[in-house]
């Protein structure tokens, strides 16, 4: 049977159990989408009004299912508008196929129609590369075929991350002879390397004698699937976890063993705990500037603590601290290794240790009831909504947090529960990713409702997503913490140099009495809308959101002072260990 490359890599896609397939096309990329979208494919298809809508929502389609989703963008506008969720799935090491249709060889340095071509012929794949584990540039049918079975393969083994089939526009077109379709059927294999054992042997010994060991669980956790794993160590051993950012949900807060999130934004349980441990067993975190607060000895870990560190990859290691043993491998076949190493090994003896945590969680729960005051009218105290927003969604959710002031808020004061999905961005950070990384959450896991949570700027900046949850009736709430102004920015600058510019839509242009009506613009996309003024109202506005039969919003009006408090962490700018210039 004679094949053309769309076909081969709709078939290849089908058997890889590829399920979601979203974008925008245009010519270079036509024949894909014309494939993908045929009556008899079994994908679901989402046609997206902006290209990062796409690319955000597979990022999180994929950290919930752990499955991936297809984006695919048109020559470079379609992809340089995709980017930057591209960019930041690369960042958080979330993966995604992602499909680029590209300028047709004849034209590649020729003025082609929407080429890139001016540093080298076809720059396009040069846009790509920084942004993805690897971009494969098929020159034949045949060959889009072979690198679609490599990029499936790359994008989920070790660490994972996206990868691209950047391919030119006739070779969707073009037919080979074939005996049948194509399959994934030997090429795909699911592996889970495991540590050393010898290493695992090592780390035992080390958490056995420690007197105040502490599990520091990061989104690598949340990545392998390995929540069952380090409950049952943690239970098994009696040891606290703590998590970073991106690893809130791997371990449910509500659990006497939870001291809560670490690091810049994070609880002082958690931030005593890691200062006062002897022992750290580290697993899928990088420990990175926002989780050891800017590594400022003291602040969140203490120089002289012993780390044991679990990672898919010896990369991730020892970037910043030293390590007294390493585990490299897949988290989930790593904690089976401890829990069996352990054998009928006594746990160690650590009521001392726990009871000095209770005393910080004690002192810790009187500094956060004091900052979840409500607020006034309009300007409602952000702790007040996480918690309203807690009680009116007790069970299982899914939440993709926005970059921002309000995100801190939920990092530190949201309780994780279990089977929570908490979505944070903290390698890439990107603000955009909170309502259309929504839209991947709900594909994921529909069963749970799936709450965005964003600012006022993170909304202004991915409203194109709007539509999209409308015109799918995607059960999205999404919340917008309304203080007008990019509240981080302004707060920073007010306490840096008693002013803010470039922060506040405070009315400053030439339309004073401006100010952006969310509400008015989710009721013009078709989503059943409110504003809330009043801190008195918040139930009541969580209450007619969860009874509506599809998405809503609903936009607090928000203190804009508002900061979250301090759990001991830090964030600083880095002392300058730059040369002296001449003119300094």
């Amino acid at each position: 049977m004679k094949l053309t490359g769309a076909q081969l890599l709709t078939s290849i896609l089908t058997d890889a159990g590829v399920s979601v397939v979203s974008g925008i096309p245009g010519h270079t990329v036509t024949d894909f989408a014309l494939a993908v979208g045929a009556d008899d494919a079994s994908f679901t298809r989402l046609l997206v009004r902006h290209e990062a809508t796409a690319t955000f929502a597979a990022d999180v389609y994929h950290r919930i299912s752990g499955r991936l989703m297809v984006p695919f963008t048109h020559a470079f506008p379609g992809a340089a508008n995709g980017l930057t969720g591209v960019a930041n799935a690369y960042a958080d090491y979330s993966s995604m196929l992602w499909v680029t249709g590209n300028t047709a060889s004849v034209g590649i340095g020729r003025g082609g129609y929407q080429e890139l071509s001016r540093q080298v012929n076809d720059d396009l794949t040069q846009l790509i590369r920084p942004a993805v584990k690897r971009v494969w540039q098929p020159r034949t049918a045949g060959d889009l075929a072979h690198n679609a079975l490599a990029a499936l393969r790359e994008a989920t083994t070790g660490r994972p991350g996206p990868v691209a089939l950047n391919v030119s526009q006739e070779i969707w077109s073009e037919e080979i002879e074939a005996s049948r379709l194509p399959n994934t059927h030997g090429f795909l294999k699911a592996a889970r390397p495991r540590p050393d054992a010898s290493s695992v042997e090592s780390a035992v010994r080390v958490l056995l004698e420690a007197e105040r060991p502490l599990v520091l669980a990061g989104n690598g956790v949340n990545l392998a699937r390995a929540r069952v794993g380090l409950r049952a160590l943690a239970e098994r051993l009696g040891v606290p976890v703590a998590t970073t950012a991106t690893g809130k949900g791997a371990f449910p807060e509500d659990h006497p063993l939870s001291v809560g999130v670490l690091g810049w934004v994070g609880t002082g349980t958690a931030n005593e705990a890691a200062r006062s441990a002897d022992v750290i067993l580290v697993l899928g975190a990088r420990l990175a500037e926002t989780t050891a607060s800017s590594w400022v000895p003291g602040a969140t870990f203490t120089p002289g603590t012993r780390l044991i560190h679990a990672d898919a990859e010896l990369s991730g290691v020892a970037n910043a601290y030293p390590v007294a043993e390493v585990l490299i491998g897949d988290l989930a076949a790593t904690l089976d290794d401890l829990a069996a190493a352990l054998g009928d090994a006594s746990a160690p003896e650590l009521d001392g240790w726990l009871a000095h945590l209770d005393q910080a969680r004690t002192a810790w729960s009187t500094v956060v009831r004091r900052s979840r005051a409500p607020g006034r009218f309009g300007a409602i105290g952000t702790g007040a909504v996480v918690q309203a927003l807690r009680t009116a969604y007790p069970g299982p959710l899914n939440m993709v947090n926005d970059c921002g002031k309000h995100h801190k808020w939920v990092v530190q004061q949201l309780q994780a529960r279990e089977d929570d999905q908490i979505i944070s961005s903290m390698g890439g950070a990107s603000m955009g990713i909170g309502l259309a990384g929504a839209i991947g959450a709900a594909l994921a896991r529909p069963e749970a409702p799936t709450i965005a949570w964003l600012g006022d700027g993170g909304l202004a900046m991915s409203l194109a997503a709007l539509p999209t949850v409308a015109e799918y009736r995607l059960p999205v709430l999404t919340v917008v913490i309304d203080d007008a102004s990019y509240g981080v920015v302004h707060n920073t600058q007010m306490a840096a140099a008693g002013r803010s510019a470039f922060a506040d839509f405070d009315g400053s242009g030439t339309h004073p009495d401006y100010r952006l009506d969310f509400t008015a613009v989710a009721q013009g996309c078709g989503i059943p809308a409110r504003t809330v003024a009043d801190p008195a109202e918040l139930d009541a506005a969580f209450a007619w959101a969860k009874a509506q039969d599809g998405p809503a919003v609903l936009t607090v009006l928000s203190d804009k002072g508002s900061v979250q408090p301090s759990g001991g962490g830090q964030l600083r700018p880095l002392e300058d260990n730059s040369r002296r210039l001449v003119w300094s």
